[in-house]
């Protein structure tokens, strides 16, 4: 994943999930948020706590395609 965007907008839609997202929980998958890098220009980030969900899409500059689960 290669990708360069605005950090005061990629930190506001981290702030936005901080309520989402599980630390201590019994499934481990649901403390992480997945981080997509598309070819469209976009960096999307979801998370959930099987209750809640969170969905959002940052404009970024995407040289390189790929998806992770990043530990909160």
């Amino acid at each position: 994943m290669k990708i360069r965007l605005d950090q005061g907008a990629l930190f506001r839609e981290l702030g936005l999930l901080q309520g989402i997202i599980e630390k201590k929980g019994t499934i481990p998958i649901l403390s992480n948020v997945l981080i997509e890098a598309l070819e469209e220009g976009r960096l999307n980030i979801v998370a959930t706590d099987l209750e809640v969900g969170f969905r959002s899409s940052i404009e970024a500059e995407v040289a390189a395609t790929a998806a992770t689960a990043w530990p909160s």
